[in-house]
């Protein structure tokens, strides 16, 4: 495996629509917040981190805000040869804590996809500690509330995620189906905590079992760095045309896909466990 530095990058990434191109003004805006959110969150976990912008990439189809977060320690530190997974631990709770909503084993690789595959034991339970310190924490809610309050004003923009590798298409992209609801839009407060809860989120993965019958049933996949899953497979369009033989790919095992999945979630003891996920639709391979 590729071996990722642990110099503090960030790439911000913006999935933009076919064919748009993205408000400067909503961009400018979403920076300004992402960095705020950033430093809020590291303010909560090492008061001695300072946050920088470094340049701005684009490509045709997203968008990318590279980012750098400069550990003050690291600079007094920068021989110890074990110090950077240290500062790299750091540098991904920070991002996590702007973007999850729960914590967990799986969490990391989730988002993250290869780039923490290699991640122990010990430094998995260090980043749940640090994203800990972060919890309802009015300063840092409020700057990720603004964050995708930002993102909200351009419909060009389809969804954001975060990677820790300039280039690359984050594993999971947080579609803007939620930004309404992760800027506080909707938020609904009650005395206790709920109980159920339905996400969506796009998704790439790979195909391990498919059912091809032309009917809602369960198919497997997997996504980097994840254990396998199954979701039911609600994309009538999808189906037809793989009934048809009419997908600009022919279906196989192991085949990519990039799905629109509806995740169905219930709190037991406090952690949010997946009960039911469908896929809602099949991005990629495409009818014909």
């Amino acid at each position: 495996m590729e071996t990722l530095s642990s110099d503090g990058s960030l790439s911000l990434y913006f999935d933009l629509k076919k064919g748009e191109k993205a408000d400067l003004e909503v961009v400018a805006q979403a920076a300004i917040d992402w960095v705020a959110a950033l430093r809020a969150v590291a303010q909560e976990i090492d008061p001695d981190t300072s946050i920088r912008v470094e340049i701005v990439d684009a490509i045709e189809g997203s968008l990318s805000l590279n980012t750098v977060l400069d550990f003050l320690e690291a600079q007094a530190a920068k021989f110890d040869d074990g110090a950077s997974q240290h500062w790299r631990l750091k540098k991904i709770a920070v991002a996590l804590a702007v973007f999850v909503v729960f914590t967990g084993a799986p969490t990391y690789d989730f988002y993250f996809g290869d780039d923490t595959k290699e991640l122990s034991a010990e430094d998995r339970k260090r980043i749940d500690e640090l994203i800990e310190l972060t919890k309802n924490k009015p300063a840092v809610e409020e700057k990720k509330r603004e964050f995708f309050k930002a993102l909200e004003r351009d419909p060009s923009i389809k969804g954001v995620g975060v990677t820790e590798k300039r280039g690359r298409i984050p594993a999971v992209i947080i579609p803007s189906t939620e930004f309404a609801e992760r800027s506080g839009l909707w938020q609904i407060y009650t005395e206790e905590e709920p109980r159920k809860r339905i996400s969506h989120q796009i998704i790439k993965v790979q195909l391990i079992t498919p059912t091809l019958v032309h009917r809602a049933r369960a198919w497997r996949f997997q996504a980097p760095g994840m254990p396998e899953f199954s979701a039911i497979m609600r994309d009538e369009k999808f189906l037809s045309a793989l009934k048809e033989n009419h997908l600009e790919e022919h279906l196989r095992i192991g085949i990519p896909m990039t799905l629109r999945l509806q995740i169905e979630e219930r709190n037991e003891g406090g952690i949010w466990v997946p009960k039911r996920r469908v896929v809602t639709e099949v991005i990629s391979p495409k009818p014909i």
